[in-house]
């Protein structure tokens, strides 16, 4: 999601600003993006006196490069109120990674899901929009940084379900340092301690409150990890979430995430 590529060559498409206008309008590849769109998406609040000249002028040579690459099927055209980018959207890194996560969470078994997940996560090469700095991609990055996040839970879901806790401890350490109040991560992170041997790590790493017995709380953890099926995205976070809870001893929390459990699949 970083270049453009031409047949995994990049694909010569001008400084910054014109990748930008680029950028806008594959991230809405084959619907029209207004002109208006386009300004506020690549010029924010600062867009130069004659903008609609410098924007013309982005797009006729975005045009011509993609005319000249030939062989990616890709055009812009004037539409009533905007342009168009008409491109397979299994071309754009972005498209194809959201429709690979669509059919890996609707995938019946682990085995496709994980796969489907995988080459999804493949096409994810560097940090998005890398350079392009306007409250637009900016707010898009940080939206994408989310949609990634969340498929490397569900990622970890599946190995954890496979047995494969000892190959996720270093990338969930990682992510739990990276983003210390997410609790399903936690609860991730603390299945694959126990499930490695390392419970005593475990809840090292997230002490039950003073005065809980450690049995019981060796037991819970236990349990949960027993407990842990084949479920959705929604109902998995909470079952990670429980995870943390039961460790951590917080009653209150754990009776409130059970009931909703118990209401079924979510």
């Amino acid at each position: 999601m970083g270049q453009a590529l031409l047949d995994g060559r990049p694909l010569g498409i001008g400084h910054l600003r014109q990748r930008g206008v680029l950028a806008a309008l594959l991230v809405d590849a084959n619907r029209t993006v207004s002109v208006d769109q386009l300004a506020d998406r690549v010029w924010a609040d600062r867009p130069p006196e004659r903008f609609r000249s410098s924007l013309y002028s982005y797009l006729s040579r975005l045009r011509q490069a993609l005319s000249q690459a030939g062989t990616t099927g890709a055009h812009i055209d004037k539409r009533p109120g905007g342009y168009r980018l008409t491109v397979d959207s299994s071309a754009v890194d972005l498209h194809r990674f959201r429709d690979l996560v669509a059919e890996a969470r609707a995938a019946a078994d682990d085995g496709h899901a994980a796969a489907l997940y995988d080459q999804a996560l493949a096409h994810w090469q560097a940090e998005a929009f890398a350079g392009l700095d306007t409250p637009w991609f900016n707010a898009l990055r940080q939206a994408l940084a989310r949609e990634r996040h969340a498929v490397d839970l569900d990622r970890a879901d599946i190995a954890l379900r496979q047995g494969r806790h000892g190959e996720l401890l270093a990338a969930l350490t990682t992510r739990a340092d990276a983003h210390p109040l997410d609790e399903r991560l936690a609860g991730q992170l603390l299945l694959a301690l126990h499930g490695a041997g390392r419970t005593a790590d475990a809840l090292a790493r997230y002490p039950p409150p003073q005065g809980t017995p450690r049995r019981r709380a060796l037991a819970n953890l236990a349990g949960t990890h027993r407990t842990l099926g084949n479920e959705g995205p929604a109902r998995a976070a909470w079952q990670q979430a429980l995870v943390l809870y039961e460790a951590q001893g917080r009653e209150g929390q754990v009776e409130r995430v059970r009931s909703l459990l118990s209401q079924g699949p979510s």
